[in-house]
């Protein structure tokens, strides 16, 4: 979400109507969305609406966190006003049951505000996030994790806060440190080829996230039916990595099909 924040364009919500902005995030987010979670559910055998916008938790926050910024741009003209607002409002409204999206927002905003400031990140700055990240990574537990302990202000306990607190200080350090990281690198000679990749497939990212779940829900049958395990150390590990990259690049090849049809890459890519 800190990625998300960086490149996110305030000053085009601004300019375009609350309608068209609407429209074009709806497709280009809930419509892939809804199509691959259709799949997902056959693939799964599981018909429950209730995971809608569990599922894909992380494409129905951003279309929340995006709606909520571009409706108060019609309201409030100064963007650090439009940050406290929206942060408010996800945060403090009790009948709002976006839990992630409440949470996920800051998140938004610290990345958008980082690129006015990413200059100043040098890399002893960088160094000392990451040494700091990798301190609080040896004390995280799986319980810290937002898909356990989900947050809203209104339902939280004493453990929910701590988690709450521990997880967006390591979010906040890790995230502006691997972007500043990335920075470095990308303007090293050695490491140019990773702008060059990132160019030319970071357009998979959306595609490769919904896919994914429905490939990793026909594996989970699969693996089930023959009641397939691995028990020797080690090479369970080595046999994830190569399904993984397996399901990479399958899942490159059936984009590329995708994109042939005008229909299937609207209704699966979200592309126009």
């Amino acid at each position: 979400m800190t990625a998300s924040g960086f490149v996110m364009n305030v000053d085009k919500m601004k300019n375009s109507s609350v309608a068209d902005y609407l429209c074009s995030k709806t497709i280009r987010l809930l419509l892939p969305m809804t199509t691959w979670f259709l799949i997902f559910c056959i693939a799964s055998n599981q018909f429950d609406i209730k995971q809608y916008w569990t599922c894909y938790w992380y494409l129905s926050a951003m279309f929340v966190c995006l709606t909520t910024i571009c409706i108060l741009t019609r309201f409030v003209s100064q963007t650090w006003a439009i940050c406290i607002w929206s942060v408010l409002i996800l945060s403090l409204l009790p009948f709002l049951i976006f839990e992630r999206s409440c949470y996920m927002i800051p998140f938004l905003w610290i990345g958008y505000g980082l690129r006015f400031f990413i200059e100043k990140v040098n890399k002893f700055a960088v160094a000392g996030l990451l040494f700091s990240y990798g301190v609080m990574y040896y004390f995280w537990d799986i319980s810290y994790s937002v898909y356990v302990t989900p947050f809203h202000i209104w339902d939280a306990d004493m453990d929910t806060f701590f988690a709450m607190l521990f997880r967006f200080i390591i979010g906040v350090v890790g995230g502006i440190g691997f972007i500043g990281l990335l920075r470095f690198l990308i303007d090293t000679k050695g490491f140019r080829w990773m702008k060059v990749i990132a160019l030319k497939l970071g357009r998979y990212t959306l595609a490769f996230y919904t896919m994914s779940f429905v490939l990793n829900a026909i594996l989970v049958k699969a693996l089930c039916r023959v009641n397939w395990f691995v028990t020797t150390p080690g090479w369970l590990d080595f046999i994830s990595l190569v399904v993984t990259t397996l399901m990479i690049l399958l899942m490159y090849f059936v984009q590329k099909q995708l994109e042939k049809n005008d229909f299937t890459r609207l209704i699966f890519l979200g592309e126009k």
